[in-house]
C-alpha cells in the first residue's frame, strides 16, 4: 500500500481522538480547527519519522501538543503555558482509551456516553453547554439564568460524577501523580 493510502487510513482512524485531545488541552476554542489542520499537515510532512513499531495515536497527539504550545507562545488569547502535570494526566487517559476495546474512537467512547446519560438533567446540560457546544462557563451560566459560580460548581460536580462512573467501568483511572497530590482521605 502506498504511503498516502496508509496515512489516510491512520488519520481517519484517529481523527475523532485527535479532535477530542485538542479540545481537551486547547484553551482557545476558536483555534481548535486550525491546530487540527496544522497537526495533520505536520504529520504528513513527518510521516517518514514515524516508528511503525509504536502506536500512531500518541505520536499524533505529540505533534498536536507542540502546535498548541506554539500557539500559546504566539497568541495572548491562550494561557501562557500548559500545566505539565495536567498534560501528563490527559495523555495517560487518552492512552487508556487507545488501549480499550472497540474498533473506532467513537466505539471506545461509548462508556462515556453511557455515563453522561446517567447524569442528572442539570449536570448533563452543563456538560453539553461546555464540552459539546463549546461555551465558556460565564456564557453557559448566563444562558441558564444562573450565576457563574453556581454553574462552575454544577460542572465540577458533573465532572467528578463522570470520572467516578468511568473509573467503575475501568475506562478512566487516576494517575499516580493525581492521587499523590491529594490530601489523605480525598479522592478525585
Amino acid at each position: 500500500m502506498r504511503a498516502e493510502g496508509l496515512f489516510d487510513i491512520l488519520i481517519r482512524q484517529h481523527a475523532d481522538m485527535l479532535s477530542a485531545f485538542i479540545h481537551s488541552v486547547a484553551f482557545d476554542r476558536s483555534g481548535v480547527d486550525d491546530i487540527f489542520q496544522e497537526t495533520i499537515i505536520t504529520a504528513w510532512q513527518r510521516i517518514d519519522t514515524f516508528d511503525t513499531n509504536r502506536p500512531f495515536g500518541p505520536w499524533l497527539r505529540g505533534i498536536a501538543r507542540n502546535h498548541i504550545l506554539s500557539s500559546a507562545r504566539k497568541n495572548r488569547r491562550y494561557r501562557t503555558h500548559l500545566d505539565q502535570l495536567l498534560q501528563q494526566r490527559i495523555d495517560v487517559q487518552f492512552d487508556r482509551v487507545d488501549q480499550s476495546a472497540g474498533d473506532t474512537f467513537a466505539d471506545r467512547m461509548s462508556e462515556l456516553r453511557n455515563c453522561i446519560a446517567h447524569l442528572s438533567e442539570d449536570a448533563r446540560e452543563a456538560v453539553d453547554l461546555v464540552y459539546v457546544r463549546g461555551l465558556d462557563s460565564a456564557t453557559a451560566a448566563k444562558s441558564l439564568g444562573t450565576s457563574d459560580e453556581t454553574f462552575r460548581k454544577r460542572l465540577y460536580r458533573a465532572r467528578l460524577t463522570l470520572a467516578e462512573c468511568l473509573r467503575t467501568k475501568m475506562v478512566f483511572a487516576p494517575t499516580v501523580e493525581a492521587t499523590a497530590s491529594l490530601p489523605r482521605g480525598v479522592s478525585r
